[in-house]
């Protein structure tokens, strides 16, 4: 241990301030459990960041110690049912009744100057939104990171998906199980055991004190977002909405759908004013890089430009909007990004204006086998090539045996959620970037595709497009697709992902496949990216079955359900080809 020669004293994080616990009475009687913590040399009232978690508020006691130090209270509760709230865990129905509540309750309070800024990151970012409905006048400023949206992020494409039985593993009774919860081993191996027993995935829960419940039922049964619309606030309430919002995510952060679906609708029913003053922060993080500002995920290291301290930017935000103070310098412009590769911040003046162009590669088969060894190619010139048969089996266990294989990170964020195994729905957020397995293991359930070498650095800034001509013998089928960069030493690096059921995305018959005809898939709402691809670089595109251990075939969590078989055409007049957005 070194022993400093300084003789100034470290008090620590905790000094100067103070922390008290309290009971706050809901509209209806229910009493939320929640921490305040104050400066105690604070001069006067002053305004208060507030957080309602479901992860327990002693979960927040970092921020705590944070906030109080840039001249700001901060409030934290546990949501109505979790931690030592009373009531029944909703899943957000409720809450943002509960956050207009609670902002009142403050505004209260003696040591409060009348002014709230909402404060949070996945669940807790959603709840902002959800509180800004209420449009609480106490309320001024909100910054809510990887805002999770339901059926945009998970279950994403309309294909069913059972993650949320697991997040409710994490969230079960009034403690918090992030470890236990989650743990992808345990998970795989209760979900093939009823496989085996021919027991629907989701009794898999059972084991970890989950049962179904309607909500969960609807999780899996009724993916689509036009299922979801109660849990979401209503165009007539953000209406004219007078907040200024800086909103965060990262480009391997399995929440930068929903976040940027929030944000899109901010835009299009906020007020000029909450415009004005309002940021999208895109950087190169995962979901719990968001908070920590880390630059690295999984084995992925970027440079130092991509580290920040998000608490300090946040809260340099938050002072300039309710202080006046300098803008913090890297808010430039409404869209801020990172360009991977290029390791550099970039802004415009909307999340649209960072595609400049884009280029267009057709499908090419060639003859045989597809794999990873025998790949078809991605090319600017349309020519006629023979179709593809891509099978898709929901019995096939290939991907679930893949995740029960241990993956360590060699770095990890957030040791609440390492990824320690492979896991095809983290690999689709861009959680675990250098990782090729599920690809390289493609045989007759998927589909790859190589660019040539790129002869000089090319910038993607955008959402990719991929369409496809398929004859099916099914009239439903769901696809991954993965894209990445491809560097000259073979290592791999994820650029953007898309997760269909092609019923939905079908411009050929909408709502439906026709069987032994042709459809033309459009698929149009992939990951937003910002990498540069080095010269030498290839493209790799890769198409398979999404079914695996929590992503499945139908709703009913049963894998008995006929196998897919989808012929891919590509000829010269064919629509076949993948459209890459190209930035500066």
């Amino acid at each position: 241990m070194p022993v400093f020669s300084d003789t100034n004293v470290d008090y620590g994080p905790s000094h100067n301030l103070r922390l008290f616990r309290a009971r706050v009475p809901m509209r209806d009687g229910i009493c939320l459990n929640v921490a305040v913590y104050l400066p105690r040399d604070a001069a006067g009232p002053i305004p208060a960041v507030m957080e309602i978690t479901p992860y327990t508020i002693d979960h927040a006691h970092g921020e705590g110690q944070f906030f109080p130090k840039r001249g700001l209270a901060y409030v934290v509760a546990d949501v109505r049912g979790r931690g030592d709230s009373e009531g029944d865990f909703t899943h957000m129905l409720i809450n943002a009744f509960d956050g207009f509540d609670l902002a009142e309750w403050i505004t209260q309070q003696s040591w409060n100057d009348g002014r709230v800024v909402l404060f949070g990151g996945s669940y807790t970012g959603m709840n902002q939104w959800s509180f800004l409905a209420q449009k609480h006048p106490a309320v001024v400023a909100a910054s809510p990171a990887a805002a999770f949206a339901l059926a945009i992020d998970i279950p994403r494409g309309g294909v069913p998906n059972i993650y949320e039985y697991k997040w409710a593993a994490c969230v079960w009774g009034n403690a918090a199980y992030h470890q236990s919860g989650i743990d992808g081993g345990l998970w795989a191996q209760e979900i093939r055991q009823a496989i085996e027993q021919g027991r629907p995935v989701w009794t898999a829960g059972e084991s970890f004190g989950v049962s179904q419940n309607e909500y969960l039922r609807k999780s899996a049964e009724e993916p689509g977002l036009e299922n979801w619309s109660e849990y979401f606030a209503s165009d007539e309430q953000l209406t004219d909405l007078d907040v200024p919002i800086l909103t965060i995510t990262g480009t391997h952060d399995d929440c930068m759908p929903g976040t940027i679906y929030h944000w899109q609708r901010f835009e299009q029913l906020a007020s000029n004013s909450a415009l004005a003053k309002s940021h999208l922060l895109i950087g190169p993080w995962d979901h719990a890089g968001t908070d920590s500002g880390e630059n690295s995920v999984g084995e992925l290291q970027f440079a130092e430009a991509a580290k920040l301290s998000m608490r300090a930017l946040r809260a340099d935000w938050f002072r300039h909007i309710l202080f006046g103070e300098e803008k913090p310098k890297l808010l430039s412009d409404r869209f801020v990004y990172y360009v991977a590769g290029a390791e550099e911040w970039r802004a415009n003046s909307s999340f649209q204006a960072a595609t400049k162009d884009f280029m267009d590669l057709n499908l090419k088969s060639s003859p045989g086998k597809n794999d990873v060894f025998h790949s078809g190619w991605l090319t600017p010139d349309a020519v006629d090539s023979p179709e593809y048969l891509l099978t898709l089996d929901p019995k096939d266990a290939r991907a679930l045996d893949l995740e029960l294989i241990p993956r360590p990170s060699a770095n990890i964020d957030n040791q609440l959620f390492p990824p320690s195994y492979n896991s095809l729905l983290m690999t689709q957020g861009g959680n675990d970037p250098t990782n090729q397995i599920f690809t390289v293991t493609v045989d007759g359930n998927g589909l790859i595709y190589h660019s040539a070498p790129f002869e000089a650095p090319v910038t993607m800034a955008g959402k990719p497009k991929l369409s496809l001509e398929i004859i099916p013998d099914q009239p439903e089928a769901d696809l991954s697709v993965l894209l990445h960069e491809i560097r000259p030493d073979g290592s791999s690096i994820f650029l953007s992902s898309e997760l269909a059921r092609l019923s939905r995305f079908n411009t050929t018959a909408q709502g439906s496949l026709l069987v032994e005809e042709r459809n033309v898939i459009v698929l149009d709402d992939f990951r937003f990216c910002s990498r540069t691809i080095a010269q030498g670089s290839r493209l790799r595109l890769t198409i398979r079955s999404p079914w695996s251990a929590l992503i499945i075939p139908n709703g009913d969590g049963l894998l008995d359900h006929p196998e897919v078989n989808l012929r891919v055409l590509h000829s010269k007049d064919s629509p076949t080809k993948l459209t890459m957005p190209l930035g500066d």
